[in-house]
């Protein structure tokens, strides 16, 4: 950025905004929570880049405490100087908390409009679901130290917010255990609007949508539920193998690109548009 290299676009202003959907990123769905606990921190530095920071102190924080428990597992050290990384990770700890709770906040009201808009008619709702009770540092701290022998045991450390999830549901239920393959793709695709919505407001600034086969497994009333969703602002790019899947197509309301062996070139036809 500026000729200069960076070890981390999240932690820069100048960090394009995307929002991408692919088949695989239904695991934010239905996957385990680390997924959605990594999505949401990078959310959190794309509303607010200088908050990127607090991620990265506690994981370093994390590491070192780890690090000395597995030494004292062994024999290697003493737990003298636990406490120190106790009152550390849970000084960075609360702050990520925070930050988690205050952007699933901003979150919870769009998504479930925009699932709603999409066709999940029982009510979504996006939760955050943190793993300590702690309101700030000094109860983390006690937290951590209440469970210092089973962290010894096991050599490393099992609460905190490294241990947090966000809860997507519907209709009061948990999509990543009760939702079918079409509700879980309309969860994600309603949080990825959800997002585009907050970053919009908070940062002025709309990110390009990009998705990939996203038409191929809805059905005709939702395609055009979502291309009507696309063009409300901001650009989107969709890839497809069948153009019939894609409303607007044929009155020439989308720009259309075909990709041959490797070569993009405008559709003959297709309607090129700005």
């Amino acid at each position: 950025i500026d000729g200069a290299a960076v070890d981390n676009l999240f932690a820069t202003d100048a960090r394009p905004l995307a929002s991408v959907f692919l088949p695989d990123r239904l695991e934010l769905v239905k996957g385990a929570p680390a997924s959605r606990r990594a999505h949401l921190d990078q959310f959190i530095a794309a509303v607010w880049p200088a908050r990127a920071a607090t991620r990265l102190a506690y994981s370093s924080a994390l590491s070192q405490r780890n690090a000395l428990l597995a030494r004292v597992r062994s024999g290697a050290s003493s737990q003298s100087s636990l406490g120190t990384w106790d009152s550390e990770l849970a000084r960075h700890g609360i702050r990520l908390m925070a930050d988690r709770s205050e952007v699933v906040e901003l979150l919870a009201g769009p998504f479930s409009a925009r699932s709603a808009q999409l066709g999940l008619p029982e009510g979504a709702a996006l939760v955050y679901r943190p793993r300590s009770e702690a309101t700030d540092r000094d109860e983390l701290v006690r937290e951590l130290g209440e469970r210092r022998a089973a962290d010894l045991d096991r050599g490393f450390t099992a609460h905190g917010p490294h241990r947090d999830d966000v809860r997507l549901a519907h209709d009061g239920r948990s999509l990543r255990q009760y939702g079918s393959q079409g509700q879980q793709r309309i969860g994600l695709l309603a949080l990825l609007f959800a997002e585009r919505d907050v970053l919009a407001a908070q940062r002025d600034r709309t990110p390009l949508m990009l998705l990939d086969d996203v038409m191929s497994e809805l059905d005709v009333a939702r395609r055009q539920l979502l291309a009507e969703l696309l063009t409300e602002e901001g650009q989107s790019i969709l890839t497809t193998t069948e153009l019939d899947h894609v409303p607007g197509v044929d009155d020439g309301g989308v720009a259309t690109i075909a990709v041959e062996a490797g070569t993009a070139a405008p559709r003959v036809g297709g309607g090129v548009h700005a």
